[in-house]
This record gives C-alpha cells, structure tokens and sequence, in this order.
C-alpha cells in the first residue's frame, strides 16, 4: 500500500511540473507582454487587475512548487537522506517553531532510493505527530549504523504518551504510528515506539542495509 501512494505522490509532482507549472509560466510571460504592451493612458483599472492577475500567477506558481518539494523532494534525489532530513527539520522549525537537530552522516555507499524515501517518510511522518500532539519543546533525529543495518530514531522531549493505548478507539497518534510501522515493514525493517507519559516519545526504526 505504502509503495502504491509513493507512485502516486511521484506521478502527481510529475504532473504538476509538466503541465500545471509550465502553463502557470506560460500565462506569466503573455501577460507580461500585454502588460508592456497597454497603452500609456490606459485605465488604472485595467493596470490594476493586470498587476492583480500576475500576483496571483506569482503566488499560485509558488504554492506548486511547494506542493511538488512535499511530493518530492529534490534535495533527497540529489543529495541524499541526511540533506533531506535537514531540509526539511528546518522547514518544520520555521512553521511551527520546535528546533530539530539531526545527528549523523549519510551512508556510504548510498542507500536503496525507496529505502531512503521510506526513512524520510518515516521522519516526515514521526514530526507531523510531534506537531499535533507532542507539546514538545525540541526534536532530535538520529541516523545511524546498527547491528543489522541502519537505525533512524526521532526523539522529543514532549509529553509522551502510553503505547498501549494506541489500540483504544481514540488513540490519537494510531494512524500515524500505523502508518509508519507499515512504512518500515515494506522495505525489510521494524518500528519501535518508546514512549512514558511526560517523558517524551522516540520512534526508532531499523532498516536493512
């Protein structure tokens, strides 16, 4: 199921990129030109909706992007998981204001592409629930070697919770926990969820090299 949605998420920043930006781009330059185009004595209104319309083209393009660096993200084809992870730590501390630290150096050799997309879903996946339920003050991702491969752990230091009580009906952080169980599942690893009430949560999880 995991791998189905990762094609869909590639397939989809495809599509953006290939249809959805490049018209967007395409509609800036023409209204570029009209806008050099107006005669000097133009109406203001005219001027204003032009100028209007061009933000808006501006603004829209922007969010693509966006949508695009979250469905794929460059910067973990180019450069790797750790890149990627601290990218996209940065990219949550200026949203929601929690510091994340990442601790440790890209493999060598690189990992599997799906396996580093897996890992860093995972992360992605770990910090949403730090924002919507950990209360904490800091985060700390950790990747490292371990006796059958490679460990990545995402530490906070927020107010924790009882893992037993992910199988109750309102166990709140159950989907996502679910979701990244099966995330490591599917590429040969496991998930582990250490977690004590005020004491913060890790989630550590092994992956085969």
């Amino acid at each position: 199921m995991t791998e189905i949605a990762e094609t869909e998420r590639q397939n989809l920043a495809r599509e953006l990129h290939d249809q959805v930006e490049q018209n967007l781009t395409a509609l800036c330059i023409n209204l570029n030109i009209i806008n050099t185009q107006l005669p000097v004595n133009s109406p203001t209104e005219v001027r204003f909706r032009l100028d209007d319309s061009l933000a808006l083209v501006d603004q829209t393009a922007e969010r693509i992007r966006d949508v695009m660096t979250y469905l794929r993200p460059p910067v973990l084809d180019d450069y790797g998981l750790v890149a990627a992870l601290r990218w996209y730590g940065d990219q949550f501390a200026k949203r929601g204001g929690v510091p994340v630290t990442i601790d440790g150096e890209e493999p060598a050799p690189r990992l599997a592409a799906q396996v580093e997309n897996t890992l860093f879903r995972i992360a992605q996946e770990a910090l949403i629930n730090v924002a919507k339920h950990a209360q904490a003050s800091q985060v700390k991702i950790t990747l490292d070697l371990c006796s059958k491969g490679l460990r990545l752990t995402i530490s906070d230091d927020g107010i924790g919770f009882v893992p037993d009580h992910l199988a109750e009906p309102d166990g709140c952080q159950g989907w996502g926990l679910l979701t990244i169980k099966e995330r490591s599942e599917s590429v040969g690893g496991r998930s582990q969820i250490v977690s004590n009430p005020l004491k913060g949560t890790q989630v550590i999880v092994e992956v085969p090299r």
